[in-house]
């Protein structure tokens, strides 16, 4: 009767572990987000805050917390002397936190990368068509860059 308790302890043990690895791990979002500001990365080594477009518009900023909480964890290599982000993004949360986020963003149809700046070997794939709507937000951007923009 022991070693079959212990066997079963093992075999529920081993299902969780397995369980917990196959999970993939969702940004967090610390509160309602109020504002996001993105501007040309300047690579890993902080947050670029000369700002080139603010979301502030609620329609906006929906649409860009759905591409948050659809993203999937993955660990990955980040070489940060040679490789850099190609735009920084600050989100400020109604309670006045912040998050600042680097983001790899792909051609249309490929994926993105998404990390927490600070924790670039963290990061989060952003699908192909969740990719396409950060571009169709940026594209926006484009025609005004080095003017900051307030959507309101």
């Amino acid at each position: 009767m022991k070693k079959f308790m212990v066997l079963a302890f093992l075999i529920c043990g081993a299902i969780t572990l397995v369980g917990c690895q196959a999970t993939k791990e969702r940004m967090t979002l610390l509160d309602t987000i109020t504002e996001v500001s993105i501007s040309k990365s300047g690579g890993y080594v902080g947050l670029n805050e000369n700002y080139f477009l603010t979301i502030n518009r609620v329609e906006t900023i929906s649409g860009f917390e759905k591409v948050l909480k659809n993203t999937k964890g993955i660990s990955h290599d980040v070489d940060v002397t040679n490789e850099k982000p190609d735009y920084d993004i600050l989100i400020r949360y109604e309670n006045g936190n912040t998050h600042g986020l680097h983001l790899q963003l792909g051609n249309a149809g490929e994926e993105s990368v998404i990390m927490y700046i600070g924790h670039e070997r963290n990061g989060y794939i952003v699908s192909p068509k969740d990719t396409n709507e950060l571009r169709k937000l940026l594209g926006v951007s484009k025609t005004l860059i080095n003017k900051r923009v307030a959507f309101v």
